[in-house]
């Protein structure tokens, strides 16, 4: 069953988050990911929840998501990623029809 990592993002610094958007697409497709969704307009129909930018990468199972995350190649943009954006992250599962 597939996976996903989703995250709500605010950048904070432009200049850090180019350089971490450069290389966190590596990180990403090494470890087995695709991007599905990077960024784009958001339309909010429901709710009060304010997102400013939303990612979302495919794994093929819920472990290779949660290895991503923990994986040296995301851990070692933690002072990069920290400098440039804010964010929350989830890992969901599929749903397995």
């Amino acid at each position: 069953m597939s996976s996903y990592v989703v995250i709500d993002t605010e950048v904070l610094d432009e200049e850090a988050f180019s350089e971490f958007a450069a290389k966190i697409y590596d990180a990403v497709t090494s470890n087995g990911g695709t991007f599905l969704v990077r960024g784009g307009n958001i339309d909010v129909i429901e709710g009060d929840w304010t997102p400013q930018r939303i990612v979302v990468m495919a794994f093929d199972n819920d472990d290779g998501a949660r290895e991503f995350v923990r994986s040296s190649d995301y851990t070692a943009l933690q002072e990069l990623r920290q400098r440039a954006l804010r964010s929350k992250v989830l890992v969901l599962e599929g749903y397995n029809t």
